[in-house]
C-alpha cells in the first residue's frame, strides 16, 4: 500500500478498532465447511492457509520463528517494536492510576473521575484522521518525538498543583500523546510486515499489552512515593524517548509519490 494517503484513511479507524480487528484477521474464520462452522472438521488445506508452512497436526514453529527473526533483524524493527513496548508502558501507567489520582488530589467520586477521564478519548475521534493527513505529507519521523514529547509534558503537569479543569486538560493531552504515537508505530509495522502483515502485527499486539501490563504495576508498585515522584520518573523517561526519537526515526519521511513507506 502507497505511503501517501495511508494516515489518513488509517487514522481514525486504528483509534475505533484496536486489537480486536488485529486478533480477528489474524486468526480469521474456523477451518471447515463452508468457511468453518464451530464444530466441523479441520482440513490440513485451511490450516496451511492459516500459517504457511503448517500441516494438520500444528503450525510449523521453525516457520513461526523465522517469521519473528526476520522482522527482528533489520534496525527498523527492533526500534519500532522497542519504542511500541516502551511507549506503552509510559501510557499505561500513567492512565491506568488516573482515577486514584483524581480521587486523591481533588477528591472527585466514581461519577467525577469519569468525567474527567472523557477527554481521554476526544483527541482519537476528533484528531484521528488529521494526524494522519499530517503523518503522510510531513512523514512520521516528525510527529512521532512530538507525540512523545506530548505525552511527556502531560504527565509533569499532573504533577503540579493546579485547577481541576487544568489537570482533565493535561489528560486530553495525554491521550493527544497516544494518538500521536501508537498508531504511526503500527503504520511503520504493517510495513515492516510484508507479506506476513498478521504475524508482524501479532508480534506488535503482544508488546503493546504487555507493555500495558508492566506498566501498570510499575506504576503501582511505586505509590508509596506518591504520585508527584512516580509521575515524575515517568515524564522524565518518555521526554528521554523523545529526545532520542529524533535521531532514531529521522529517516520515517514520505517517498516519492507512489512509492512505498
Amino acid at each position: 500500500m502507497a505511503f501517501r494517503g495511508h494516515g489518513r484513511r488509517h487514522g481514525l479507524r486504528v483509534h475505533l478498532r484496536g486489537a480486536a480487528g488485529t486478533i480477528h484477521r489474524m486468526a480469521g474464520p474456523l477451518p471447515g465447511r463452508g468457511g468453518g462452522r464451530c464444530g466441523d472438521p479441520v482440513r490440513p488445506q485451511a490450516v496451511k492457509g492459516v500459517v504457511p508452512g503448517a500441516t494438520a497436526a500444528g503450525a510449523n514453529l521453525g516457520t513461526l520463528f523465522r517469521g519473528y527473526r526476520d522482522l527482528l533483524v533489520s534496525t527498523r524493527g527492533r526500534r519500532t517494536y522497542a519504542y511500541v513496548f516502551l511507549n506503552s508502558v509510559f501510557h499505561s501507567g500513567v492512565f491506568t492510576w488516573l482515577g486514584l489520582y483524581f480521587e486523591r488530589r481533588y477528591g472527585l467520586g466514581p461519577v467525577g473521575v469519569g468525567l474527567a477521564l472523557l477527554g481521554y478519548g476526544i483527541p482519537g475521534f476528533l484528531l484521528g484522521p488529521i494526524i494522519g493527513r499530517v503523518a503522510d505529507q510531513r512523514g512520521r519521523g516528525r510527529l512521532l518525538p512530538l507525540g512523545l514529547f506530548l505525552g511527556a509534558v502531560a504527565a509533569a503537569a499532573l504533577i503540579l498543583d493546579v485547577p481541576l479543569l487544568l489537570a482533565v486538560v493535561a489528560v486530553t493531552v495525554l491521550s493527544l500523546g497516544y494518538d500521536m504515537t501508537q498508531p504511526l508505530f503500527a503504520g511503520i509495522v504493517t510495513a515492516l510486515g510484508g507479506q506476513r502483515p498478521g504475524q508482524a502485527m501479532g508480534l506488535n499486539v503482544c508488546l503493546l499489552f504487555t507493555g500495558f501490563g508492566l506498566g501498570s504495576l510499575l506504576f503501582g508498585s511505586t505509590l508509596r512515593l506518591e504520585f508527584g515522584p512516580v509521575l515524575a520518573a515517568f515524564a522524565a523517561a518518555e521526554l528521554a524517548l523523545a529526545v532520542v526519537a529524533l535521531l532514531l526515526f529521522r529517516s520515517e519521511v514520505p517517498p516519492a509519490e507512489g512509492g512505498r513507506p
